[in-house]
């Protein structure tokens, strides 16, 4: 079974900044999530190998992660790490706005982020997250993935052959943890109630 889930809250998360590549440590309520993440695959996994975006917001959440599965592995995989944004990384919508003011217009809902200055395009990204599917699909045993929010939809739309529009339609929350199931559909496993 392969399930799949966002990084914990981070001050940027809670601060309304565009993460990217940047990066921002955990809060307490993100530690806290992974945390409950941690102890709700406990009930669901047995020998599992953590594949981790290594940015390290989603390597903190997997390793609280790891500490509930006796002898899960965590496994960095440079595929899963969030789409660049490029100049816009780490910035707040206003100081997008401010700095570049027609980078949103004419573009889809949330497809105006393929489009930043110095940022990844859409099929660089698609093609990295396709090749991960690919490779835990034939891993043995249960496998987690830890991503972050633009790519944990596209990973879900890919492997549902969800439209591009629909799959970046998706909610991106951090308290859910989902299973890629085997007929290509997606659900969800109860929340953390954090």
């Amino acid at each position: 079974m392969i399930y799949l889930l966002r990084h914990g809250q981070t001050e940027f998360n809670r601060d309304g900044r565009y993460q990217g590549q940047s990066d921002s440590p955990l809060t307490d309520l993100g530690r806290r999530q992974a945390t409950a993440f941690g102890a709700l695959l406990a009930e669901q996994v047995q020998d599992a190998r953590i594949f981790s975006s290594p940015l390290q917001r989603a390597v903190s959440t997997a390793r609280l992660i790891a500490q509930a599965l006796p002898g899960a592995r965590v496994i960095l995989d440079d595929r899963l790490r969030e789409l660049s944004m490029g100049h816009c990384d780490g910035m707040t919508r206003a100081e997008i706005a401010a700095r570049w003011p027609d980078v949103r217009r004419g573009h889809p809902p949330r497809q105006w982020m393929f489009h930043t200055p110095g940022g990844e395009r859409l099929d660089e990204v698609t093609a990295r997250l396709a090749s991960v599917l690919a490779v835990v699909a034939a891993t043995k045993g249960d496998v987690i993935l830890v991503s972050h929010a633009v790519t944990g939809r596209l990973l879900r739309g890919l492997h549902a052959s969800l439209a591009l529009s629909e799959a970046l339609q998706l909610d991106a929350p951090q308290d859910v943890v989902y299973r890629l199931l085997s007929d290509q559909r997606v659900d969800a496993l109860p929340r953390t109630m954090l």
